[in-house]
């Protein structure tokens, strides 16, 4: 295999993982880093002045970038903002670069549309940075599910709280934001830090292995804790696939304890459980019990391990791609439409307050409780008859093409 070379845009935040990353495989002799997209080079001079030493190119911006790395790119990494997935993609795509975009692919259906056109045209490829898709169990349990261990899948749910003070939210102008300067972000835990598992949940929902579900319908609420944001911070949805599985899915950035995300998959035939880890537990009717685990190989190096291979022609297409992530899009856009706004919780049922770290927490009144709850009954929380909940509507996605948040 020929080596493949990786240049980043961004040398801080998780431009700097993907950097290591790409670093970490290098001894492969598969990839190489050549390049690195750096507009502060004051502020990060020592980082670049390693860069070069290390005979890696430093350019001063993307469109320096795209006019002048042919020569030693043959991948573009983007881990910048969401709002700015589908510009920079689709520039990347028409100067003759392939593309590993970090998730979410875009915000709206018409961005990932006109995404999905623009690769078909220059006939390079983006691979979206879904890391769990590439992970070995979730892998393994989509095979599962194809070979018919699981019958027919009825019912999958995901539960996750990530509690996120304001530092999280301070780490760049459209954190937290559902419009940042004209440009639609939907920077909510469904759309952003979760949506690995809601994305998850689509694959596993498909009987063909690389593709996911389509939709029939979503509905959505859209709740928001922290009093500085304008995003929703506490979200649930529950969605239904054209071939009659049903969806769930209930996330927060407000609750007091840690709770990774956990998926349970009901069939025909048994029950699935996939843990954060990657440890999976299959339990048929008949008795018959299945473990595996992500067998010791990192999802976040399985996505540039990949990438490098379908860059080398070794593999057809990555495992996720704009195409298969177009659900994920979809389903986001309905749940917004569903929701119609984001809903304040009112104050009496929220705790604002500094912690020991001098870090400044929101945490919602027993949300860590209410998710469980909602999970293991599998509603809404307006289902549950919350006093600060709002009931939605269902929203029929078929045939999905235009998603207006300003209406």
């Amino acid at each position: 295999m020929k080596e493949v070379g990786f240049a980043v845009v961004g040398i801080r935040n998780f431009a700097a993982t993907y950097i290591k990353n790409i670093i970490k495989l290098e001894k492969e002799g598969a990839v190489r880093l050549t390049g690195l997209v750096v507009k502060d080079q004051i502020k990060n001079a020592i980082q670049i002045r390693e860069a070069r030493r290390q005979g890696i190119r430093i350019f001063d911006s993307y469109e320096q970038l795209l006019r002048e790395g042919k020569e030693y790119v043959d991948v573009i990494a983007l881990p910048t903002s969401i709002h700015s997935h589908a510009e920079m993609t689709m520039q990347g795509m028409k100067h003759g670069y392939n593309i590993l975009l970090e998730k979410p692919p875009a915000p709206t259906i018409e961005q990932i549309d006109d995404m999905i056109r623009t690769e078909r045209e220059t006939g390079k490829f983006c691979a979206v940075g879904f890391q769990f898709i590439y992970a070995r169990s979730i892998r393994k349990l989509k095979k599962c599910i194809i070979d018919g261990q699981l019958g027919v899948v009825e019912e999958l749910a995901c539960k996750a709280c990530w509690p996120r003070d304001k530092s999280y939210y301070n780490r760049n102008p459209w954190a937290g934001k559902s419009i940042w300067n004209g440009m639609i972000v939907l920077d909510g835990p469904m759309h952003n830090a979760f949506a690995h598992f809601l994305n998850n949940m689509l694959l596993l929902a498909s009987q063909k292995l690389d593709e996911t579900a389509e939709l029939k319908t979503v509905r959505a609420e859209l709740y928001r804790a922290h009093s500085y944001i304008v995003a929703d911070d506490t979200s649930c949805l529950q969605a239904e696939t054209k071939s009659g599985s049903k969806i769930y899915f209930f996330v927060t950035h407000a609750s007091k304890e840690v709770s990774d995300p956990y998926i349970e998959i009901r069939g025909t035939k048994g029950r699935a459980f996939w843990h954060f880890d990657g440890k999976t537990i299959i339990q048929l009717n008949n008795g018959e019990v299945f473990r595996f685990d992500n067998e010791n190989a990192d999802p976040w190096l399985e996505v540039i391990r990949v990438t490098a291979k379908v860059s080398a022609g070794i593999l057809d297409k990555p495992y996720c791609t704009l195409e298969n992530s177009r659900n994920f899009v979809v389903a986001i856009n309905g749940a917004y439409d569903s929701a119609k706004r984001v809903q304040p919780i009112p104050k009496e049922y929220v705790k604002e307050f500094l912690t020991e770290e001098n870090g400044f927490k929101t945490e919602v009144e027993d949300i860590d409780s209410i998710i469980d709850l909602a999970f293991d009954k599998r509603k809404l929380f307006s289902d549950l008859g919350l006093v600060w909940s709002h009931k939605t509507e269902i929203v029929n996605v078929e045939n999905y093409k235009h998603f207006n948040p300003f209406k």
